[in-house]
């Protein structure tokens, strides 16, 4: 205990003499200028599948830059999300994740509606049954560039799973000359909850100079814990773990023909939820940072390996570009189920057994994704850029669920046969063409279309058993849909560095079979369709840059998640919706190192009809689950030159996130759950001398209580007590690294 309280004051006392020390008046004005401290710097995306500069892409896109998130451990995406118009996190509990763009979601359990690559090759499921909307693989910042949100639907180059938008992992290339690296330890220390820490490492070596280089990186860390399970007794019960690593080898077979090949594996242990059992209306009922789950049940076990080779080669009259790709992704995530199962146990057992009986569920989901793309590429300067493709994936899902009988005390199986069974295999694949060209009429003004047609074909076997089933049931189910997508619209140039566009752009999720017994065998694909005008520029000479958007995005046939009687979920179509709003991005750099971001959302993202299916309840003009109205965050960076070899920054950033629906309710009496707005405020600061870094940060500083999700423990009524994801609270680090 004693070490414990010695850590926490040695990283408040850091933090707060680093900032006490760099506040005082004269030490960045007496600086003498540093040319480095310029912070206004182009940025270049490759958003379209080619290198451009962010302001002449004619589309809404976020960058988010890795090195800021190393500096303060923020290495999931809920840590920054919150700065990120338009962009959503939620969280389920042990382990799994659900992303939404511009609203367009309808919660957890769905096909997913954002996509997501590392550089070109597509991860995750595109479907349910391989949870595509719940796996999200955090790539770690160490092996990444930069991260690209793409906001609204991309379906004309990235086909399903993109409707809401798409988030590009960006890596890091290796160089051809040069030998580089770093390594770096962080350590942390939550309020209610314990210490974590970790470390990272990368190198560059180019093995053969000009010929063939090699990129290497891994990371271990440890976040730390602040809930207590009140069941138990168990304290620090949420603590994660996750180590991975990339490597990297680039290849320069001729001057004009090159092949880089990845292998990318991450392995994550979630010891518990960061959930607070609640009432419908936020009240705790064991006190705030608690929950009562089953001991032993709610966490979460991922591995993730990801195996790539890229292509390219420069055939004249145009570029080749093949990307072939392979997957590997098992999830493990027990749950305690008493909430929706417990109520059979008094069929099978006697009154005074119940109090110390509960039910877990066994979940495991595996899947193995096979993709391959290959696209030609105009030459840069003509009066036409196009580009052609196509695209093909296949992908394996298995899903084994066992509702098993628990012992409250441990959560383990008591051997009574299991209360239901469930065997998934399922199958998807997807061949698509596509293609895209931009006419330019002149220097100012050019004209973009592009579209894809897309196959689907998909096959869903179960084996349904168990004591509450009965005889145990099988089903195969086929489904098989078509779709085209295309996005097209007009760029015009004021300036070489002021742009205005329009912009209208469809995506869509694949339609399915579902395999709940007794409920409907298939549903249909849903789309979007987006309509959109935007501005981006550098104003007063490199004073401001603005990056502005409105758009107005139709919702068709919208897939939602409801529940059987029994407890099976199944996906039906609901009727139509809307999502219309503005982002703005403002960047001022007033003075030599200073550097102040705003970044403001609107999101009006509603039913546009009353939910047409059974089980599940909404009315025209409700707000779809897991939307802020509003959000918004403000940075400031500054950077100055302390002495000679040093150089220091201070920083700091407001975060604002709106009021909040949870998923509908199952019957026009339900309540959905409410998450009231909240706001939250971080601070930085670092110096660097040499090859060294030091870096300290505070987040939540006020230890903001505020929630993320919040879903009922019974599944079927939707009502009772309620297991909600809140944010972590104060939270102090330091990062010490050195390059090489």
């Amino acid at each position: 205990m004693k070490g414990t309280i010695g850590i926490r004051a040695l990283l408040a006392s850091t933090i707060l003499a680093t900032f006490s020390f760099w506040s005082q008046p004269g030490l960045a004005d007496g600086a003498a200028a540093d040319d480095g401290l310029d912070d206004l710097q182009e940025i270049v995306v490759t958003a379209q599948k080619k290198s451009e500069r962010l302001m002449d892409v004619p589309a809404s896109i976020a960058v988010v830059n890795t090195q800021s998130l190393l500096q303060t451990n923020s290495t999931q995406l809920r840590d920054f999300y919150a700065q990120v118009p338009g962009l959503n996190v939620t969280s389920s509990g042990n382990g799994r994740t659900t992303i939404a763009i511009r609203g367009i979601t309808t919660g957890g359990g769905n096909n997913p509606t954002v996509g997501l690559t590392i550089d070109d090759v597509p991860i995750g499921s595109a479907t349910s049954s391989g949870l595509g909307d719940a796996v999200v693989p955090e790539i770690d910042p160490s092996s990444l560039q930069q991260i690209e949100v793409l906001r609204g639907p991309q379906g004309s180059l990235y086909g399903a799973s993109s409707m809401g938008g798409l988030i590009r992992y960006v890596t890091a290339a290796p160089s051809l000359t040069e030998t580089f690296g770093q390594v770096a330890v962080s350590g942390s220390t939550v309020a209610h909850g314990g210490e974590g820490g970790g470390g990272r490492a990368y190198i560059n070596v180019p093995l053969v100079e000009d010929k063939l280089g090699l990129r290497v990186s891994a990371f271990a860390r440890m976040d730390p814990g602040y809930m207590t399970n009140v069941n138990s007794g168990q304290t620090e019960i949420n603590v994660n773990r996750t180590e991975g690593g990339r490597a990297t080898l680039l290849w320069q077979i001729t001057p004009s023909v090159s092949y880089q090949a990845s292998a990318t594996y991450q392995h994550m242990t979630a010891g518990g939820s960061s959930n607070e059992y609640v009432t419908v209306n936020r009240q705790t009922l064991y006190g705030d940072y608690t929950q009562a789950p089953i001991a032993g049940l709610n966490t979460g076990y991922l591995d993730m390996g990801i195996y790539n080779g890229n292509l390219k080669a420069d055939l004249g009259f145009a570029n080749l570009v093949a990307v072939t790709s392979y997957s590997h992704t098992v999830f493990n995530g027990p749950q305690d189920t008493t909430g929706t199962f417990g109520r059979y146990l008094g069929f099978f057992f006697p009154s005074s057994a119940l109090p110390s009986l509960g039910t877990g569920i066994y979940n495991y989901y595996q899947t193995n994704k096979i993709s391959q793309e290959v696209r030609l590429e105009s030459q840069p300067g003509g009066m036409i850029d196009w580009m052609v493709g196509g695209f093909a994936t296949n992908e394996d899902n298995l899903n084994r669920q066992n509702v098993y009988v628990a012992d409250k005390s441990n959560g383990q199986n008591v051997g009574f046969p299991d209360l239901y069974t469930v065997f998934g295999p399922s199958h998807y694949r997807e061949y698509a063409g596509f293609g895209s060209a931009t006419y330019h009429f002149d220097d100012k003004l050019d004209f973009t279309f592009g579209g894809r047609y897309s196959r689907q074909f998909q096959e869903n076997a179960s084996e349904v058993g168990g004591v509450l089933q009965g005889d145990t049931s099988y089903s195969d189910l086929h489904s098989n849909t078509s779709v085209f997508t295309y996005s097209l619209g007009p760029q015009y140039h004021i300036s070489p560095n002021m742009m205005v566009y329009g912009r209208v752009s469809t995506g869509y999720r694949p339609g399915g079979p579902n395999d709940a017994p007794g409920e409907p065998a298939a549903y249909n694909s849903d789309t979007t369709t987006n309509y959109e005008v935007g501005f981006k520029g550098v104003l007063v000479d490199r004073l401001l840059t603005v990056d502005a958007a409105l758009f107005d995005i139709e919702w068709d046939d919208i897939q939602l998640q409801a529940a059987s009687p029994t407890g099976f979920s199944y996906i039906q179509n609901g009727g139509t919706a809307r999502s219309r709003g503005a982002e703005l991005t403002l960047t001022l750099t007033p003075s030599e190192g200073l550097s102040v971001v705003a970044n403001l959302g609107y999101t009006d993202a509603t039913l546009t009809e009353n939910i047409k299916t059974s089980g599940l309840y909404g009315l025209k003009g409700q707000r779809l689950p897991y939307s802020a109205k509003f959000s918004g965050s403000l940075s400031a960076d500054q950077k100055f030159r302390i002495m000679d070899g040093f150089t220091g920054f201070v920083g700091g950033t407001v975060s604002y996130m709106g009021d909040r629906y949870s998923v509908f309710p199952t019957k026009s009496t339900g309540q959905r759950f409410f998450m009231p707005s909240y706001a939250t405020v971080d601070v930085r600061a670092g110096v660097t001398h040499d090859d060294w870094n030091l870096s300290v940060y505070g987040k939540n500083l006020g230890s903001e209580i505020a929630f993320i999700s919040g879903g009922p423990l019974d599944t079927i009524t939707r009502t009772g007590t309620y297991s909600a994801a809140i944010i972590q609270p104060r939270t102090f680090g330091v990062t010490i690294s050195k390059d090489f």
